[in-house]
C-alpha cells in the first residue's frame, strides 16, 4: 500500500514538473512536448514478462488510475462510516451516549 502512495505522489510530483513552464530550447526545432515517462510497481510476475516500454507505461498509468479511483473510493466509504456513527449517536440518550463514551475509551463509570 505504501508503494502504491508513493507511485501516485510520483506520479503527482512529475505531472506537477512538467505543467510548469519553460523556457523554449534554441536548439528544440520540433514543438512537440517529450513524453512523461511514468513509473511505479509492476504486479506480480509482470516483471518477467518482458513488456516493452509502451506496455510499460499502460501498465503503470492503468496502476495510477485505479489507485485515485479506489482512494476516491475510500474517503466516501469513511465519510459514509462518520455520518452512520453521528446518526446512530444523536438516536442515544445522553446517559447511553455518556456510556458508551466510556466503553469505547475504557474508563471505568464514575460513581457518585
Amino acid at each position: 500500500m505504501l508503494h502504491m502512495r508513493l507511485a501516485v505522489l510520483a506520479l503527482a510530483m512529475i505531472g506537477v514538473a512538467y505543467a510548469q513552464d519553460k523556457k523554449p530550447d534554441d536548439k528544440k526545432t520540433d514543438d512537440k512536448p517529450t513524453p512523461v515517462k511514468l513509473k511505479g510497481y509492476l504486479p506480480q510476475h509482470y516483471k518477467k514478462l518482458g513488456l516493452l516500454d509502451n506496455q510499460l507505461q499502460k501498465v503503470y498509468k492503468i496502476r495510477a488510475d485505479t489507485k485515485a479511483k479506489t482512494d476516491e473510493l475510500n474517503a466516501k466509504i469513511a465519510k459514509l462510516k462518520a455520518d452512520e456513527r453521528e446518526q446512530l449517536e444523536k438516536s442515544l440518550t445522553a446517559e447511553q451516549l455518556k456510556r458508551l463514551r466510556e466503553l469505547r475509551t475504557g474508563e471505568k463509570p464514575t460513581e457518585k
